[in-house]
């Protein structure tokens, strides 16, 4: 039997790598916010901006929970297909129980700053127990069971998305780490099924922003889009 080896994984792609950037991105913002910045609103309609930190929380836990699981192969899903596992449409049962959770976690801190320091200690331990673990190893949490690697690239998109949703809630445009937004292009690109045309002239977070559902298609994109690509969006909602 010949001996083990890592996956080669090119520089500029892992997905831990791109998970521990963006979460620093977060800690740094949220650490220069005052209390009454965790009021604000944001574009997620459930959260206000303590909410949206608690939901990161929540991404974050699952990490964890998945880390602690230990279900049989072989894997069920992948980044792209783990999505499509998950009722995303507004009001539904999973959406739902996502938002209470998230909430209930903010509830649980009595300031931002509270949260903001649980925050930053659970994304570090986390992190760094997915590092000592085998990325082929197969995890789960709500039901699908995946890889390691590709629950991780599930963590970077939340992560992502999110800090965009944050950076949107202090009046500024969002943006995340070139790892990051070329992992959440990825799996964007495989809930659509091909690039999305030249013809609309995206840049990456034009099309998570579309992609995402945080706002709406023109008519000229939909019409660039075509009957075929454009009743897939929202990809997430």
């Amino acid at each position: 039997m010949g001996e083990a080896h890592d996956p080669v994984r090119l520089p500029g792609t892992d997905p831990l790598d791109a998970l521990r950037e963006e979460c620093s991105a977060v800690s740094q913002t949220l650490h220069r916010l005052t209390e009454p910045d965790f009021a604000r609103p944001t574009r997620c309609p459930a959260w206000n901006l303590k909410e949206l930190v608690g939901h990161l929380c929540r991404d974050l836990d699952r990490l964890q929970v998945a880390l602690a699981s230990r279900p049989s192969p072989p894997p069920t899903h992948d980044a792209v297909t783990w999505w499509r596992a998950y009722d995303a449409s507004p009001g539904s049962a999973d959406q739902r129980q996502v938002a209470e959770e998230s909430k209930a976690i903010a509830a649980r801190h009595a300031s931002g700053e509270d949260l903001v320091e649980a925050f930053d200690a659970l994304w570090r331990s986390a992190v760094e127990a997915a590092g000592a673990e085998d990325r082929d190893r197969v995890v789960v949490t709500f039901g699908p069971v995946l890889t390691l690697e590709e629950f991780l690239k599930t963590r970077v998109l939340e992560l992502t998305v999110h800090r965009m949703d944050l950076d949107d809630a202090l009046d500024r445009r969002g943006w995340g780490t070139d790892t990051a937004v070329g992992i959440v292009d990825e799996i964007l690109v495989g809930l659509l099924g091909s690039e999305p045309p030249t013809s609309l002239d995206w840049d990456v977070v034009d099309f998570i922003e579309a992609g995402t559902g945080r706002r709406e298609l023109t008519e000229d994109e939909r019409r660039k889009l075509g009957p075929r690509l454009v009743r897939r969006f929202p990809l997430l909602a």
